[in-house]
């Protein structure tokens, strides 16, 4: 039986300590890995890609003179699987996990490594929208309401506006997106990893179970903790240790 082709892999870290330790790695545990280039700045990984086609691209998230998220706007096709590697900034991990994208984080464990080819193997390359809405996701993070989100469903993936997203509702360990205009989406990751990504966006966890967008809240209703009534009419409990939170975002002077 013919063996498969070598995995073409290129590293691009503006850190040569760290991009020679990932080949290292690469080279004593992923037999199935051949790495082409390496690059240490986005410039340089810029022309490399140009030049060589790989099947998987480890890219470093910050670099001085240009992220790797300059570097893939201006490359502009993603015709390859793309790596994320960081050191830290948890909202971009938050953030690149919602995109259905993969990202390793500094220093790189073995099992981690490991995982991520083999991730690599199973799935079609990177979507170019999914890496373009992470980057507006993170060029936006701090305005309420803008910027999409991929959301990934058993189908595939869904992108939506964050502003169309009415509330997000827990079911197991999937969370329910309802959106205005559209069917409701049910998506593979908790709420948590939601209210993590959304909440300097204008998202409030009112309950164990549910996330709200405050711009779609029309009224509020008093109660033990209350209730919310949301543009779609529906009306989701506050939970008591939530009330305060709530009242101070919409009644910050009171």
């Amino acid at each position: 039986m013919t063996a498969p082709p070598p995995i073409r892999v290129i590293l691009i870290d503006d850190e040569p300590n760290s991009s020679e330790a990932l080949r290292a790695l690469l080279e004593h545990y992923c037999p199935e890995v051949t790495v082409i280039g390496q690059a240490n700045s986005a410039e340089q990984g810029l022309r490399l890609l140009r030049e060589q086609a790989p099947d998987l691209l480890f890219l470093d998230v910050e670099m001085p003179l240009g992220s790797g998220f300059d570097l893939l706007e201006a490359l502009g096709g993603v015709p390859f699987n793309i790596v994320f590697i960081t050191a830290h900034d948890r909202y971009a991990l938050r953030a690149i996990k919602c995109c259905a994208l993969d990202y390793l984080l500094k220093p790189v464990s073995v099992a981690d490594l490991r995982a991520a080819v083999a991730k690599s193997q199973r799935q079609p390359a990177t979507s170019a929208t999914a890496v373009r809405t992470f980057y507006d996701n993170i060029s936006t993070r701090h305005q309420p309401g803008a910027g999409k989100l991929v959301l990934p469903t058993l189908q595939g993936f869904e992108v939506v506006e964050v502003a169309r997203i009415v509330r997000c509702e827990a079911d197991d360990n999937y969370t329910r997106f309802v959106l205005t205009g559209q069917p409701n989406l049910l998506v593979s990751r908790t709420l948590k990893e939601y209210e993590e990504l959304l909440s300097d966006r204008g998202f409030l966890r009112i309950h164990q179970s549910h996330l709200i967008n405050a711009d779609h809240v029309k009224r509020y209703i008093k109660g033990s903790g209350g209730y919310v009534q949301l543009s779609d009419d529906s009306i989701i409990e506050v939970s008591r240790r939530k009330k305060d939170e709530l009242m101070k975002r919409f009644l910050p002077g009171g």
